[in-house]
């Protein structure tokens, strides 16, 4: 589309300019891409906006463009304001910087092409209504969409390739470090390395994992709890759903997995699709490397443990384990 052609309703509404970036790191060191994008404020000026009637959209810096339509405020509110006929023309440096979702890039051309808003990036200017404008905005859409995919297949192979050598660092359970090698090794802290300990040593003492969480209740014991984006380590009272992620972690019996937990896709209520992460069994697991580091119990140890804590699990197969005691049969009979 021509400069030229652009119309007196289309400057009497809004120029949105779109400011977006992947993830909070990006937004903390690379700011010159943010910087970039902002001035795109002149470009809006020299197509003829005045600067009062330009607003920027910075709401979703540190969000990918693959979240989804309701994940992403400023892009939900700029999609609102071009639906209710207030904007005249969408800026942004990138086009991709708007979705990487050809569901929402079509449902956004949609609108724009029904209330006559224009869209503008780095390469040129763009009018949804006009055949030739329209198609070359689908070839965007589409080629921004694969770009992600490809992109993403690209790490995931090159993080499978490390891990199965046992060389892919990840984010690593209480009780362990990685060295300035690259290497897997025990936490210098002792008390640390003493706790984790003892939460096995419980376990064969007591056989349920809801025993061992009493039991470390009842003395007054804490555990080390690693979280939040530095890793750091805290204290504090031992849960069931911790103690079943340490005392199921094979990592404990020196053995380097990848793959134990993979992310799935499910639809909600409202049929829209939402990512679950589920443990996977055994035998699917992408790398499994026994020996890799020092470990905290040996590999019979921790099957052991693993048997015992399958067959606590109240199931058609198995008795499970003992429970209150009001019923000396039960989970051993079916009554009907």
């Amino acid at each position: 589309m021509n400069p030229n052609e652009i119309g007196a309703h289309h400057r009497s509404r809004l120029a949105l300019i779109y400011v977006r970036q992947s993830s909070p790191h990006q937004v903390l060191y690379h700011q010159e891409s943010q910087r970039r994008q902002r001035s795109f404020q002149q470009r809006a000026a020299d197509l003829g906006w005045p600067a009062e009637r330009m607003i920027v959209i910075d709401e979703d810096l540190g969000q990918s463009a693959t979240n989804r339509f309701q994940d992403r405020t400023g892009f939900q509110n700029m999609v609102a304001e071009a639906a209710l006929g207030h904007v005249g023309i969408i800026l942004s440096l990138e086009l991709s910087r708007l979705c990487r979702s050809n569901q929402d890039w079509y449902h956004l051309l949609d609108i724009c092409a029904v209330t006559e808003t224009l869209l503008a990036d780095e390469e040129g200017l763009y009018d949804p209504r006009a055949y030739n404008d329209r198609l070359l905005l689908g070839l965007k859409g589409t080629m921004s969409e694969a770009e992600i995919h490809i992109m993403k297949q690209r790490l995931i192979e090159a993080m499978r390739s490390k891990a199965k050598r046992g060389e892919f660092c990840f984010r690593l359970p209480p009780g362990y470090e990685w060295d300035e090698a690259g290497r897997m090794v025990k936490t210098p802290d002792e008390q640390v390395r003493s706790a984790i300990e003892l939460m096995f040593a419980r376990f064969e003492q007591w056989g349920t994992i809801h025993r061992v969480q009493s039991s470390m209740v009842e003395d007054g014991l804490q555990v080390p709890i690693v979280g939040g984006p530095q890793q750091r380590l805290r204290w504090g009272r031992p849960a069931y759903a911790y103690l079943r992620r340490i005392l199921t972690h094979p990592i404990y019996a020196g053995v380097y997995c990848y793959g134990r937990r993979q992310v799935q896709q499910f639809l909600d209520a409202d049929q829209r699709p939402v990512k679950r992460i589920r443990e996977q069994p055994r035998q699917q697991w992408h790398v499994l490397i026994r020996e890799h580091h020092e470990p905290y119990l040996s590999w019979e140890r921790f099957e052991r443990i693993q048997r015992q804590i399958e067959s606590n699990r109240r199931s058609w197969s198995g008795p499970g384990a003992p429970r209150e005691g009001r019923a000396l049969l039960q989970g051993l009979i079916l009554c009907g």
